[in-house]
């Protein structure tokens, strides 16, 4: 193990439906990631993975912004994760 730590983040927000109704699948690419050999190349010590958000596709209300909303907390909880993970890789 090496002094890793993956964090796989599953996320299609910020991305436009092709047609109506339509949801982006880049959301599944830590997974097809994983599945390609990621974690057995990287050999991660510690593996953290992030919820899928939802997915709208429809813009909020008053806005053309799908998904604003989620963006930030993604954005938000993924940031926190990586400050956490770079908190402990700096006290060694």
């Amino acid at each position: 193990m090496r002094d890793i730590c993956l964090v796989r983040a599953p996320s299609n927000l910020g991305l436009r439906p092709l047609e109506p109704g339509h949801v982006p699948g880049t959301w599944r690419a830590p997974q097809a990631l994983s599945q390609a050999g990621l974690i057995e190349s990287l050999a991660p010590g510690r593996v953290v993975d992030l919820d899928r958000p939802a997915y709208s596709t429809e813009p909020q209300p008053g806005t053309r912004l799908r998904n604003g909303p989620a963006i930030r907390r993604f954005n938000l909880d993924l940031a926190e994760i990586v400050t956490r993970a770079l908190g402990k890789a700096s006290s060694r």
